[in-house]
């Protein structure tokens, strides 16, 4: 993280330069501190379910039983909320995207935990400080921007997956109201949470904010990975099948090549143009 000052010139009155510097780093300082307390709780309180993403493949899942794929799910669901936040402290004007996802996706998990009845006090605590976060950001109000290099490739390709999703989507709320262990365990709102998520990511991907390539693979990843659960758990609740669960993981797969042809020759990552404030602290 590397923080300097902008140049004033000499008409500037030195008095309110000072204070928007003194402002702007005190702005910058605070919200770095809240992705490090947001790192740091999620280290303390949801590792557990974190390792799950990857343990649940093998042996180590067994524990879940007939909740495998929805823990497993659930999982991936909050590496996303971590890597968004955990992005942030490099370079957040060129991570806004990132940003963007961490808190659509913890205010999709708090949702989803409310209306299913599930451990709300475990994700209250994480939407307030991505909250936070999102209002402390160095860009500004621009961290709601929704960039001005969309991509008609990558938003063609979220259209052709919403109805299908969306009608998994429709599925898994309908379940809900069974009563069964899983709509107990407020799996179903989960899952439902997740297809919303998918397509939400889609449109942060394609929209065209600094750091929609990082957003892309995400995106991709969370349909691969989707699909391949669906593939080696065909049996367990919210399976989408084999012909569903291969369409997923062709269409994560088709969504990562796309962003990559459309910043491949064309404006690296490392160079995208950042949103830029003046009397902001560079970041």
């Amino acid at each position: 993280m590397s923080i300097g000052t902008n140049q004033h010139s000499s008409t500037d009155a030195p008095d309110a330069g000072d204070s928007s510097t003194a402002f702007g780093r005190a702005r910058l300082y605070a919200f770095y501190l809240l992705a490090v307390v947001t790192l740091g709780m999620a280290a303390v309180f949801v590792s557990e379910l974190l390792s799950f993403a990857v343990v649940g493949w093998g042996a180590g899942g067994d524990v879940l039983a007939e909740h495998r794929l929805h823990v497993m799910v659930i999982a991936a669901n909050v590496w996303i909320i971590i890597l968004g936040v955990a992005s942030q402290l490099y370079r957040p004007l060129k991570r806004v995207a990132l940003m963007q996802v961490a808190f659509a996706v913890t205010t999709l998990v708090l949702v989803g935990t409310v209306v299913g009845g599930g451990p709300v006090e475990e994700v209250v605590p994480f939407f307030v400080l991505t909250g936070l976060m999102l209002l402390f950001h160095p860009a500004g109000r621009d961290v709601i921007s929704v960039g001005d290099d969309y991509s008609p490739a990558l938003l063609g390709l979220v259209a052709v997956a919403a109805l299908p999703v969306l009608a998994f989507a429709v599925n898994q709320f309908g379940l809900q109201a069974t009563g069964d262990v899983h709509a107990v365990a407020g799996h179903y709102m989960e899952m439902t949470t997740m297809a919303i998520g998918l397509l939400l990511l889609g449109l942060v991907a394609a929209a065209g904010a600094p750091g929609h390539r990082f957003v892309a693979w995400l995106t991709g990843g969370l349909a691969v990975y989707f699909g391949a659960v669906s593939l080696v758990f065909p049996t367990q609740v919210s399976s989408v099948g084999a012909m569903w669960a291969v369409a997923l993981v062709a269409w994560g797969l088709a969504f990562v090549v796309a962003s990559e042809l459309r910043v491949s020759g064309r404006t690296a990552v490392a160079q995208e143009r950042p949103f830029s404030m003046p009397g902001q602290p560079r970041v």
